[in-house]
């Protein structure tokens, strides 16, 4: 395939009470939602985390966020520099009904930046398709400047805007968006096994 795709899972989760990437839906954890969305369109997935938030067992390779702020910008960063397509898909793990905006990022013509956007008109650049060198050339620039605002991507690289509807984007925060993201599912399992029942062999 001809992307890489990145997971984002460095978020400390303060309002979740504990690392975001580890909450669970339907006994999956988050990490797992993000990595089974991006796995359909990519050749190879990372997921960028930080030092101090163990993991399960993923089918991905785990990267350890490289110095500077403590920001998701720098966990993109990271990713772009590990993967080696011209074109990378990018998942925040905390947006687990993200999958069909996944598949129609993935679907754009390559060669432009292409970020998810609400019905509201805000961009989410961290559901997002990528050129590899723009975007970390970006990335770079916005935190050399002390800037490690996400949103500086938007105005560097002028992305092409995928309608996403608000469940789609659903940012998990809370206890209670956890909640929220769970009863909405429905049917967006990504042909994940269902978790073993107790005392299960």
């Amino acid at each position: 395939m001809d992307h890489d795709g990145i997971v984002i899972a460095g978020g400390a989760g303060t309002r979740m009470g504990g690392p975001k990437a580890l909450a669970a839906i339907g006994g999956h954890p988050l990490v797992e939602l993000a990595v089974a969305a991006l796995r359909p369109h990519c050749g190879r997935v990372l997921v960028v985390t930080r030092p101090g938030i163990t993991l399960p067992p993923l089918p991905a390779e785990v990267v350890l966020d490289r110095a500077g702020p403590d920001a998701p910008l720098t966990g993109l960063a990271t990713g772009l520099m590990a993967c080696t397509t011209a074109q990378v898909l990018v998942l925040a793990c905390d947006l687990p009904l993200a999958g069909p905006v996944v598949a129609r990022l993935a679907a754009v013509p390559a060669g432009r930046t292409a970020m998810a956007v609400d019905p509201g008109g805000r961009a989410q650049p961290l559901c997002a398709r990528y050129p590899r060198v723009a975007a970390l050339t970006a990335a770079d620039a916005l935190l050399a400047a002390n800037t490690p605002r996400m949103m500086g991507l938007v105005d560097a690289l002028d992305p092409v805007l995928v309608d996403a509807s608000a469940d789609e984007l659903l940012n998990v925060n809370t206890p209670a968006d956890l909640a929220r993201a769970a009863a909405l599912r429905g049917d967006l399992e990504w042909a994940l096994p269902s978790p073993p029942a107790p005392g299960a062999g």
